[in-house]
């Protein structure tokens, strides 16, 4: 059974697990995150839900049952450390690691400060 694992759980990482499903793809995924919480959409968390506006499981990718439904392995809190290329393996914080034959980086990223720009 091919394994496909995504490491990132925000909106593209949980995104593509689901393309995965609806394309076909019967093998194993698993989706590793160090989020304690199940994949969100950043800008609904930030825009609606802080100001009350909406409720919480509005911001939620998919339901809490859509992992277990699809057979998303969903991996809360648990940071990838390191990505063996030749064995083909995701190191994860707590010292295990994880098989994949397909491995989507899905971290999103972090904004730069640019010096002298600090108005901007």
């Amino acid at each position: 059974m091919t394994t496909f694992v995504i490491v990132g759980g925000g909106l593209a990482g949980a995104k593509s697990a689901e393309a995965l499903r609806d394309q076909g793809f019967d093998g194993e995924i698993v989706l590793v995150t160090d989020e304690p919480n199940r994949p969100y959409e950043r800008p609904p968390l930030s825009k609606d839900y802080l100001q009350g506006k909406t409720e919480r499981d509005s911001v939620f990718v998919h339901p809490e049952t859509w992992y277990a439904e699809n057979n998303v392995d969903l991996r809360l809190s648990t940071a990838a450390t390191a990505i063996d290329r030749a064995a083909h393996e995701v190191r994860l914080a707590d010292g295990t690691s994880v098989h994949y034959d397909k491995l989507l980086l899905a971290t999103g990223s972090s904004p730069r400060r640019i010096p002298g720009a600090e108005d901007a």
